[in-house]
């Protein structure tokens, strides 16, 4: 198979994140909960934010972001509860797989470093994660599923960097919809 061939294959395979939502938030009654592709690319755009806070190198953690979920394509979402369950969740092997052949080892490079949790770069890219799930749980408790404050408070606990933790007390004080008050305006007429 060719390699434009593995890409083509791996491009349609991305799109089952569009597709598989997040499984947690059924425990909360969340009724239409993100997909991962949502939370991926949310998390992606908080990455980049808080990597040009931290200084540190933005497209690293950007693609750690944008690959951290990826092996959920064959794993699918294993929220914390059913991972007490499970033992292998066998991700390591699904990454492997998906990216064999399509820039394999640079990219299961910047998975590994991920993981590791060494780097300072990897270190924003969980916080990122963290930080982009608080903001769902914060929508989702805006509109009536109080049972994710626990989401928001272990979520919030877990954040290394300064800048991740600036940002999620002034997310956590304000209301999700202060983004657009003012840009609609109505006409003197």
């Amino acid at each position: 198979m060719s390699e434009t061939e593995q890409l083509a294959k791996l491009i349609f395979e991305t799109g089952q994140l569009k597709r598989l939502k997040r499984s947690g938030w059924s425990f909360a009654g969340v009724q239409s909960p993100e997909s991962v592709a949502d939370h991926s690319w949310r998390a992606a755009l908080i990455g980049l934010f808080i990597a040009k806070m931290e200084k540190a190198d933005e497209n690293k953690v950007v693609k750690m972001c944008i690959l951290h979920d990826l092996a959920e394509t064959r794993t699918g979402d294993v929220n914390r509860v059913n991972d007490r369950y499970i033992e292998d969740k066998g991700e390591k092997k699904a990454f492997e797989d998906i990216l064999s052949g399509v820039f394999k080892n640079d990219l299961l490079a910047i998975v590994e470093e991920y993981d590791e949790r060494e780097t300072k770069e990897s270190i924003i890219a969980k916080d990122a994660d963290l930080l982009e799930l608080f903001v769902q749980a914060k929508e989702y408790k805006e509109t009536g599923y109080s049972s994710v404050a626990d989401w928001m408070k272990n979520a919030k606990a877990a954040l290394k960097t300064k800048s991740a933790k600036e940002l999620a007390d002034k997310l956590e004080s304000m209301d999700p919809t202060s983004w657009w008050h003012g840009l609609k305006k109505i006409p003197n007429d």
